[in-house]
C-alpha cells in the first residue's frame, strides 16, 4: 500500500547522444586496455610526489571530510523513517491557598515511556534517504574526481619542473659556449683582426644567456614551492628523477567508447548524482502537499502522591492518531513543487553539460598525444639543424667567409629550436596526462 501511494517522478538517465566512437581513438574499443598509472608514468619520483599529494593534500583531505558529512545525514534520514522512544516524567503541585473550598495543595507525578512516529505514506522519508543517499556517491564521486585533479596538477607540474631544468642546462650551456666565444672575439679584436661591433654583438649575446640564467632558476623555485603545496610540505627541493627526453614518446593509452565515459568519469558520476538527488526531492516537495498521518503512544506511571506512584493502579497509557495536512496556502506548496522541478532540470542541464566537456576533452587530449609526437619531432630535427648550422657559421666566420651576423643569427636560431624543443616535449607529456585523466583513468 505504501509503494502504491509513493508520490513523485522516478529517475530515469537522459538521452545523451552519446557517439558510437570517438573521432580521434585508435584503439580497438572492443579491446580496452586497463593501464596502472603507476605503469604509465614510471618514475619513482613522480610516483612519490603522487602518493605524498593523495594522503596529505589539503583539498583530498576536504574531500574526504564531505564524504563523512553525506554519511552522516544519511544516517539521519534514515532514522526520521523509523518510530522515535523516549521518555518524560513530571513533577506537579498547586497551591489551592487561595480558593475557599480548597485549603491543600494539589499534587501529581507521573513517569512515561512515549512512542512517535510518522507513517511514511506519501514516501517523503523515502525520498529524503534516496536523495541522501545520492549526496553519498556524489560526494565520493567528487572525492575520486579531486584526487584525479590533484594528481594530474602533481604530475603536470613536475614536468614543467623538469622542462625548466632543461631549460636551465640550456641556458648555462648556452652561456658557456658564448663566453668562451666572446673570448675569442674579444681577444681577436684586440689583435686588430676584427672590429669593435663584432665584440659588442658577442657581448650582448653573452649578457642575454648570463640574463636567462636567473630566470629558469626563478621559475624552478616557484614550482618547486607549488608542488611542495600540493604534497601538503612546507616550501623545499624537490628530489627529481628522470629526465624529460628519457621518457618514452609514444605510450598506448586506455580508450573506450564514448558511453564508457558515465561510468569512469567521476565528475561525470557527481553531476548525474546530483541530478538524482534533485529528482528524488521532488517527491519530498509533493508529500508535503498532502496530509501527514502520525500515531503516538505512552505508557507509564502517575499518580496524585508520590508514593504510591509505583503500584498497579498507577498504570496509565494511551495511544493517539492524528492526520495534519494543508487545505490552503496561497499557493505555497504547488509553487515549492514547481521550484524543486526546475532545480532538477538545472541539474540535469548541468550532467549533459559535464558529460560533453568529457566528451571535448577526450577528443581534444588524443588529437594533442599524436600532434605534440610530431611536433616534438620536427622540433628535434630543427635543433639538431640548428646545432649544425652553428658550427658551421663559426667555421665560416673564423676563415673570414662570412660576418659575424651570421653566427648570430645561428646562436640565436639554435638557442630557441633548444627551447622549443624541450617546451614541446613537456606538452607532449602533459597530453598523455590528460589523456589519461580524460578517458577514466584513476589514481
Amino acid at each position: 500500500m505504501f509503494s502504491g501511494c509513493l508520490v513523485g517522478p522516478k529517475y530515469t538517465r537522459p538521452d545523451l547522444s552519446s557517439p558510437s566512437a570517438f573521432i580521434n581513438g585508435t584503439a580497438d574499443s572492443s579491446k580496452q586496455i586497463k593501464l596502472e598509472w603507476k605503469t604509465l608514468f614510471n618514475d619513482p619520483s613522480l610516483i612519490q610526489l603522487v602518493d605524498a599529494a593523495l594522503n596529505e593534500n589539503p583539498d583530498v583531505k576536504i574531500a574526504l571530510v564531505r564524504i563523512e558529512q553525506s554519511r552522516a545525514a544519511l544516517g539521519i534520514t534514515k532514522a526520521d523513517r523509523l518510530p522515535a522512544l523516549g521518555y518524560n516524567g513530571s513533577a506537579n503541585r498547586t497551591d489551592n491557598s487561595d480558593i475557599p473550598a480548597k485549603t491543600e495543595a494539589t499534587e501529581y507525578y507521573s513517569v512515561a515511556g512515549t512512542l512517535s512516529w510518522e507513517i511514511d505514506f506519501w514516501g517523503k522519508y523515502r525520498h529524503a534517504s534516496r536523495a541522501a543517499q545520492n549526496q553519498l556517491f556524489a560526494s565520493e564521486s567528487g572525492y575520486k574526481a579531486v584526487r584525479n585533479l590533484i594528481a594530474e596538477t602533481v604530475i603536470t607540474t613536475y614536468y614543467q619542473l623538469r622542462d625548466m631544468d632543461e631549460r636551465l642546462a640550456i641556458a648555462l650551456r648556452t652561456r658557456d659556449s658564448r663566453s668562451k666565444y666572446y673570448e675569442i672575439i674579444k681577444s681577436r679584436f684586440e689583435g686588430g683582426d676584427v672590429s669593435e661591433l663584432d665584440k659588442l654583438q658577442a657581448e650582448q649575446q653573452l649578457a642575454i644567456s648570463e640574463a636567462a640564467v636567473p630566470n629558469f632558476e626563478r621559475q624552478i623555485t616557484i614550482l618547486e614551492n607549488a608542488l611542495s603545496i600540493l604534497t601538503g610540505k612546507n616550501p623545499g627541493e624537490i628530489i627529481r628523477g628522470q629526465q624529460n627526453k628519457d621518457r618514452p614518446t609514444t605510450i598506448i593509452l586506455p580508450e573506450g567508447i564514448p558511453s564508457d565515459l558515465l561510468e569512469t568519469r567521476p565528475d561525470v558520476k557527481f553531476a548525474e548524482y546530483l541530478y538524482i538527488a534533485e529528482t528524488e526531492k521532488i517527491g519530498i516537495a509533493q508529500a508535503q502537499r498532502f496530509p501527514s498521518f502520525n500515531l503516538t503512544a505512552a505508557f507509564g506511571l502517575a499518580s496524585p502522591e508520590l508514593s504510591t506512584l509505583i503500584g498497579s493502579d498507577a498504570m496509565t497509557n494511551s495511544v493517539t492518531g492524528g492526520l495534519l495536512g494543508p487545505i490552503f496556502n496561497f499557493g505555497k506548496n504547488k509553487r515549492r513543487v514547481e521550484l524543486q522541478r526546475k532545480i532538477a532540470e538545472e541539474a540535469m542541464l548541468n550532467y549533459k553539460k559535464t558529460y560533453l566537456q568529457a566528451l571535448s576533452e577526450v577528443e581534444s587530449s588524443l588529437k594533442s598525444t599524436s600532434t605534440y609526437r610530431t611536433e616534438y619531432e620536427a622540433r628535434s630535427r630543427q635543433a639538431l639543424a640548428a646545432s649544425k648550422a652553428l658550427l658551421l657559421s663559426q667555421a665560416r666566420y673564423d676563415n673570414g667567409y662570412t660576418s659575424y651576423l651570421e653566427v648570430l643569427d645561428a646562436q640565436r636560431s639554435l638557442l630557441d629550436a633548444e627551447i622549443q624543443q624541450s617546451a614541446t616535449l613537456q606538452l607532449q607529456l602533459v597530453s598523455v596526462v590528460n589523456a589519461y585523466k580524460a578517458i577514466g583513468g584513476s589514481w
